[in-house]
C-alpha cells in the first residue's frame, strides 16, 4: 500500500464535511468525475460554509479515486445483517454465509469471506469432476464424424488434401457454466486480498481449474436463468456468488496499488432484493408476487411505471396490493413517495399501497389519498430476517 495513500471514510446515512483547505480542488473534481453517480459532492460556497460536502447515494464500499485517494463508505446496517440479506438476494443461504462469522466487522470482510467460500466450493467440484456437456462443433476434417456439410466440404477441400466439413457434438468441460468460474477467479486476482489463507484458497482454486477451462469473459446477465439438474445442482450457489462479484466490481473500480478491495454494494437495490425474496418465499398460500413488475401507460409501451412489488391473488388474479422498498432514514415519507404510490395503486387497479421501511425510525404511515390507501411496513435490520419477515406479513395481512 502506497504511504501517502489517503482514505475518505464515513458511514452510508452520514454527511461528510471538509474545509476547503483539507482537500485540494483537483481530488475533489476527480471524485464527482469518477464517482458522481454514487456519492453526492457539493463544493465550497457560501451555504456550505466553504466546505466540501459528501454524502453516499446508496453505495457502501471501497472506491478508487486516484491512486493516492480512496473512498470508503461504511454501512449503516450491522455486518450480520449483510450476510443476511446477501443470503436472500442471491440465493446463497445453501452457503450459511452468516454461520461461524459472527467476528466479521467491516465490509471488506465480508467480501473475503465470500471469496473464501468460492474458492473452495469450486475446489470441492474440480475434486469431483467439472460438469460436462455436448457442444456442436463445426470443422473440416480428413475423416467422417457426426453429420458431412457437403456444400462447406466442396469449399475447404482439395485434390491434393481431400476435405470433409463435418458438424458433431462433442463432450466437453469448456461450457459457460465452468467459464463463467473461471472468469470470476481471473477477475478476483486483480484485487488486494489481505488475508493470506483466502489469497491461498483462491491460487489453489485457479490452479486446477484454469489449467481445464480457459477463462472467457462472461456478463452478470450470463449467470442467471441457467439449467441445473442433478449433474450440476451444486453450480447454482456458485453462479449466484459470481454474479455478485461480476456486478459488485468494474472497470470504475480499478487503478491503483491501493492495498483496498475496490468494490461497491447498492444498498438500496440489495434491500428491495432482499424484501423481495423473503416475501417469495414466505407469502401465504394462495397470494403471488410480482417483482419489477412492468405496468404500461399507452398503448405503445414507451410510457410505462416499474413497480417494485405487485401482490396478487391467485384465485382471482386481481391485484391486491403495490408495494415500494424505500432505503431510507426517515421520519415521515417524502409527498413524492406518496405521490409515486397512489399513481402505482390507481394504475393497478388497487385500494392498497405499501411504502416498506428498514428501520423503526420512521413514524407509522396510515395515509388516505382518493380511493387509496398508503401505509408503511417495516422490515425490521437489526432483527433476524425470520422474526422481521414474520412481524412484516402479519402486519401486511392485518391491512389488506
Amino acid at each position: 500500500m502506497s504511504l501517502s495513500l489517503r482514505t475518505l471514510e464515513w458511514e452510508e446515512n452520514q454527511l461528510h464535511e471538509l474545509a476547503a483547505s483539507e482537500l485540494p480542488e483537483e481530488l475533489a473534481l476527480a471524485i464527482h468525475a469518477r464517482h458522481g453517480h454514487r456519492i453526492d459532492v457539493e463544493f465550497p460556497s457560501p451555504r456550505t460554509r466553504g466546505h466540501y460536502r459528501f454524502k453516499s447515494r446508496g453505495c457502501v464500499g471501497n472506491l478508487p479515486v486516484t491512486p493516492s485517494l480512496v473512498v470508503r463508505v461504511r454501512p449503516k446496517v450491522p455486518v450480520r445483517s449483510l450476510f443476511r440479506m446477501l443470503e436472500y438476494a442471491y440465493d446463497l443461504d445453501s452457503f450459511q454465509i452468516h454461520e461461524g462469522h459472527a467476528g466479521v466487522g467491516a465490509i471488506d470482510e465480508v467480501y473475503e469471506t465470500l471469496v473464501s467460500l468460492l474458492a473452495r466450493r469450486i475446489l470441492e467440484r474440480v475434486r469431483k469432476g467439472l460438469y460436462r456437456d455436448y457442444v456442436e462443433q463445426q470443422e473440416a476434417l480428413p475423416y467422417v464424424r457426426g453429420r458431412i456439410l457437403p456444400r462447406e466440404s466442396l469449399r475447404s477441400g482439395g485434390v491434393a488434401s481431400p476435405q470433409l466439413f463435418c458438424e458433431y457434438q462433442e463432450l466437453t468441460e469448456s461450457v459457460l457454466d465452468n467459464q463463467i468460474l473461471a472468469w470470476t477467479l481471473s477477475l478476483l486476482h486483480r484485487f488486494p486480498l489481505g488475508r493470506e489463507d483466502v489469497r491461498e484458497q483462491l491460487r489453489r482454486a485457479s490452479r486446477a481449474l484454469v489449467p481445464m477451462i480457459e477463462p472467457r469473459q462472461v456478463l452478470p446477465r450470463d449467470c442467471v436463468h441457467r439449467f441445473y439438474d442433478r449433474l450440476n445442482e451444486d453450480y447454482r450457489p456458485m453462479h449466484a456468488l459470481c454474479r455478485f462479484f461480476l456486478e459488485q466490481s468494474g472497470p470504475a473500480l480499478e487503478g491503483g496499488d491501493h492495498g483496498l478491495l475496490p468494490f461497491t454494494l447498492h444498498m438500496p437495490t440489495l434491500f428491495e432484493a432482499f424484501v423481495a425474496r423473503w416475501l417469495q418465499r414466505h407469502l401465504p398460500e394462495g397470494m403471488s408476487l410480482s417483482v419489477q413488475h412492468h405496468a404500461d401507460l399507452e398503448p405503445t409501451g414507451s410510457l410505462h411505471f416499474k413497480i417494485d412489488l405487485v401482490l396478487t391473488d391467485e384465485r382471482t388474479g386481481g391485484v391486491l396490493a403495490v408495494l415500494d422498498t424505500k432505503y431510507k432514514d426517515t421520519r415521515e415519507p417524502a409527498v413524492a413517495d406518496i405521490q409515486q404510490m397512489v399513481a402505482y395503486a390507481t394504475r393497478m387497479r388497487t385500494h392498497r399501497a405499501f411504502l416498506i421501511y428498514p428501520s423503526r425510525s420512521a413514524q407509522p404511515v396510515r395515509l388516505h389519498v382518493g380511493d387509496v390507501r398508503v401505509s408503511s411496513l417495516v422490515f425490521d435490520l437489526e432483527r433476524r430476517p425470520e422474526e422481521a419477515g414474520e412481524r412484516l406479513l402479519q402486519e401486511l395481512r392485518g391491512l389488506l
